[in-house]
């Protein structure tokens, strides 16, 4: 039987990638309906979706779409409304599937994982690099310990300069800007190679010429570890194709994504990755077979639910990516989202 789905917010750039995965696989998922904050974002949702889930529901309050037959929510709003979503749904007794970042306030975040196991209930976070080829295979290769002892993780994760004035738009309340919106992503792998950070020092600024100066467009963040380094760069400014790099350095071997890709653009269907082992005359690259996004995020989320297998990553892990996240973004301490 599919999974019945209800999304809570449709903002999200990443929300139409997984409406066309529920419906390219509706022996799996069925989308219930959804609901915004914005009705002009809701009815503009609904048009593009119409054709994909055809008489796809739109309700006016959240309460009324948790009043359906739900087996999970996903929540695809805003950044800083989220987690009051999410809430929503624990409280109605559903699991979610937690588009990433997890919020703007980790105090907050923390009392939604205290619900939700208290409740007995899922969350999952949607970072949806976690299930690329080439990611399983670098984390795969760590957690085995192929690469030694690991001393050294380093990632670039790039947005393009074109876009720019749309990140200032949409990321300008909040203090960390662009890092803030992309880090997780490789703030996630970080941490499931090696754990939660012991220190972190960023690095934020504002480097184009464009206003407002207050948005960081470049941001780079050390974390340090028991025995190695975590270096983390991301800048709004990348004009260069296929500049989304990710290395892990060990004292057996590393590992080298030479570009990770997108999330929600067109990838190619091969993803390389480059592995050197102790002994090697050189490195190795393998191709491997790209894999569609975010189908592995909801199968992974229906198993889950469903009591067939224990979480990949467990809310805890996702509890330190946030933490470490807003202390590399300034936002730590803040309680609400900056405002220009």
């Amino acid at each position: 039987m599919a999974l019945r789905l209800g999304m809570l917010g449709m903002w999200h750039s990443h929300a139409p990638g997984i409406v066309r995965q529920v419906a390219e696989h509706p022996e799996e998922f069925k989308l219930v309906g959804g609901y915004d904050s914005d009705p002009k974002t809701a009815a503009e949702r609904r048009k593009q979706w119409e054709r994909l889930v055809p008489g796809v529901r739109v309700f006016d309050k959240p309460g009324q779409l948790l009043g359906e037959k739900l087996d999970g929510v996903v929540v695809e709003g805003r950044v800083y409304e989220n987690l009051k979503l999410a809430r929503l749904a624990l409280e109605a007794g559903k699991p979610v599937l937690l588009e990433k970042p997890a919020g703007d306030n980790l105090d907050e975040h923390r009392r939604l994982i205290d619900l939700a196991q208290r409740k007995n209930l899922h969350v999952q976070m949607i970072y949806l690099f976690r299930y690329m080829s080439a990611v399983t295979d670098m984390l795969g290769r760590a957690r085995k310990g192929e690469l030694g002892r690991v001393y050294k993780f380093q990632a670039r994760l790039p947005k393009d300069l074109p876009s720019y004035h749309r990140y200032v738009d949409e990321l300008g309340r909040y203090r960390g800007g662009i890092f803030f919106e992309m880090a997780g992503h490789v703030i996630d792998m970080m941490v499931a190679v090696l754990g939660p950070p012991k220190q972190v020092t960023p690095f934020l600024a504002h480097h184009h010429t464009a206003p407002p100066k207050t948005f960081v467009d470049n941001g780079v963040a050390v974390f340090g570890f028991d025995h190695a380094f975590g270096i983390i760069e991301v800048p709004a400014l990348e004009v260069a194709p296929h500049a989304r790099r990710i290395e892990v350095y060990g004292t057996q071997g590393a590992c080298v994504i030479p570009h990770l890709g997108s999330g929600h653009l067109a990838n190619k269907n091969i993803q390389p990755i480059e592995v050197y082992k102790t002994g090697a005359a050189d490195w190795q690259r393998i191709d491997l077979p790209a894999r569609t996004l975010q189908i592995s995020d909801l199968r992974e989320f229906a198993a889950v639910v469903a009591g067939k297998k224990d979480a990949d990553y467990r809310m805890e892990h996702d509890l330190a990516v946030q933490e470490a996240l807003l202390r590399a973004s300034g936002m730590a301490a803040e309680s609400k989202p900056k405002k220009n």
